[in-house]
């Protein structure tokens, strides 16, 4: 399982969008199998619970910072039978206590696209008698190291934690892309194959012995602006092919192949 925080600017903050969003699943594809509210007194009148959080939000004048914390939380797709309702929930609380927030208004749902099932929350980050907003402090060590427990916990597939290797971390866009949807994305994709890719690479004299032994795993190499693109078949979906491995840069792939 991973956990992202997806950030907003203090601008763009609407605590009441993301309830909502989390509660019908908006764009194409994405199905909501449920949704829930904790920490309110409205108890389980989802939208009820909504005016309450932003009534809370709206006490607090003094700050101008965003008050929502956005939390995605994503499951492998062979993980989704251990995952039982009452799990998610149970899940849902341990992150609001690892993250100070289990005295906090939230809103939680479980959606699913195509394989990839996932969970939001939106946290109201203003305490609801208090007033104050509270901010995790280094919330990524903390959330990793909850990832980490679960998994064992549930029995759950272990993913990398902030322990993996920094050339294995995603690029601020492809980390965006798997925050905002819950899918995998390209680059994650060709990282995940790049012992094959590697090994095609080792295999290969010359630049044509490259493409077809890339092609056979579903892959291509291609020029892109000053450097080189991991790309599919369809050339629908790159990836920058020296983030994927410093080997397949254009600098020491044209070094060896000419």
């Amino acid at each position: 399982m991973i956990s992202k925080h997806v950030h907003y600017e203090a601008a763009h903050d609407n605590y009441g969008a993301l309830a909502r969003y989390i509660a019908d699943a908006g764009h194409d594809g994405e199905k909501c199998l449920a949704s829930w509210c904790a920490g309110c007194t409205a108890d389980d009148d989802y939208d009820l619970a909504i005016i309450e959080a932003q009534a809370v939000q709206s006490m607090n004048t003094r700050s101008r910072k965003e008050k929502t914390y956005h939390l995605l939380v994503s499951f492998r797709p062979e993980d989704e039978a251990r995952l039982t309702p009452e799990a998610f929930k149970a899940i849902e609380e341990r992150f609001a206590t690892a993250l100070g927030f289990s005295d906090h208004q939230r809103h939680c749902g479980i959606h699913k696209n195509t394989n990839n099932i996932h969970m939001h929350i939106s946290y109201n980050m203003v305490h609801p008698e208090r007033l104050t907003r509270r901010e995790p402090f280094r919330d990524y060590t903390a959330r990793d190291k909850l990832c980490r427990e679960l998994e064992r916990e549930y029995g759950l597939t272990v993913d990398n934690g902030r322990e993996q290797r920094k050339e294995s971390a995603l690029t601020p866009k492809a980390a965006t892309i798997e925050a905002q949807t819950g899918q995998e994305s390209f680059e994650s994709y060709a990282k995940r194959h790049k012992e094959k890719i590697l090994g095609a690479l080792a295999s290969a004299t010359h630049w044509q012995d490259l493409h077809e032994a890339l092609k056979a795993h579903g892959l291509g190499i291609k020029p892109h602006g000053n450097g080189l693109v991991v790309t599919d078949l369809h050339g629908q979906h790159t990836a920058k092919a020296s983030t994927v491995d410093r080997s397949l840069s254009a600098k020491r792939l044209q070094e060896r192949f000419g």
